[in-house]
């Protein structure tokens, strides 16, 4: 029908073809077409669900939390939090003690939770590409930073599509426990989250995506963005802005978003009370706080910790 599609998942190589009969929107008789018959005993699934649903995938680096790289982490083992195209942040217990069976493998199923949910569809574009920013902040909270947007359909532009910026907590930090998903609904949009809400969103205008990992500097939170162009310009690439928030309260930082240039802006970099970031197009000449070289753009700082105490902390990502 016109709101279904379908999923085909099989052995890793395998090529197929679809043939079908298409009236007003409508496709009927519809065969999958295999390059080759198929062995004994091969898994081959078709699956039909919504045409809105997203065939998941999880594209990025996990965030990897371990005794290594913060004195919070009193356990052994790791806390691990992934990102799905699904748009759903998963937490998976590696704190516990396993046994393994014969042939090595853990004799028991791993602990998992969906600690968050974007509510992402094919419609608003609400996919997660990139992995997560972590930090634990002044008040003593995991925080982890993320957006939205989807990096293969950059230009895609219309009222649908409804990116997000988040900053949330995990409040059960360092234990792990199974929770209820929490959404923007458990989110602040307009100013600092309340001791029962799970952090601060923000609503991304113009069918703006999110193109790189979030960065954490001190007291701010920064966010490369790719803001798609419109109308008779929809053939040329788009804005590369730069936003920055405040880590704990969602709001906009002065003087941001900056435009950057034209094109794509990487993730940005922090040494010291230096940003470094890169863009695929072309940088701006002059730029409010920022300087450029070719496609390399470079500004300082101006990021602060509270009250001069350690705000921070940081870890390695072992694997």
């Amino acid at each position: 029908t016109n709101i279904e599609k379908l999923i085909v998942s099989g052995a890793g190589g395998m090529g197929y073809g679809i043939s079908q009969d298409v009236n007003n929107g409508i496709a009927t008789n519809i065969k999958i077409i295999l390059d080759f018959e198929l062995p004994n005993a091969t898994n081959f699934l078709v699956t039909r669900v919504n045409k809105k649903d997203i065939v998941n995938s999880l594209p990025s680096d996990l965030t990897v939390i371990n005794a290594n790289g913060t004195s919070k982490a009193s356990y052994d083992g790791s806390l691990i939090y992934a990102s799905d195209l699904e748009g759903k942040i998963t937490k998976v217990d590696l704190t516990e003690s396993f046994i393994t069976n014969n042939e090595k493998m853990i004799n028991k199923n791993i602990s998992t939770t969906t600690l968050f949910d974007v509510q992402a569809n094919t419609e608003n574009g609400r996919y997660i590409y990139n992995s997560l920013e972590a930090t634990i902040n002044s008040d003593n909270n995991l925080w982890l930073y993320f957006g939205t947007g989807d990096s293969q359909k950059l230009q895609n532009s219309s009222n649908q599509v409804q990116n997000r910026l988040f900053g949330i907590k995990d409040k059960d930090f360092p234990s792990y426990n199974n929770v209820s998903t929490g959404t923007y609904s458990n989110c602040s949009s307009s100013g600092c989250p309340n001791s029962s809400q799970m952090g601060w969103y923000v609503d991304l205008k113009k069918s703006q995506k999110v193109t790189a990992k979030a960065t954490i500097d001190k007291d701010r939170v920064y966010f490369p963005i790719y803001e798609p162009t419109t109308g008779s310009n929809a053939c040329s690439t788009g804005k590369a802005l730069l936003h920055a928030y405040d880590s704990k309260c969602g709001s906009i930082i002065a003087n941001f978003p900056v435009k950057i240039g034209t094109g794509v802006l990487s993730e940005v970099v922090v040494q010291g009370d230096n940003l470094y970031m890169g863009i695929s197009g072309e940088a701006d000449k002059n730029i409010s706080g920022f300087t450029s070289k070719d496609n390399l753009i470079t500004g300082k700082s101006k990021a602060k910790s509270a009250s001069g105490a350690v705000q921070i902390e940081s870890w390695k990502e072992n694997y």
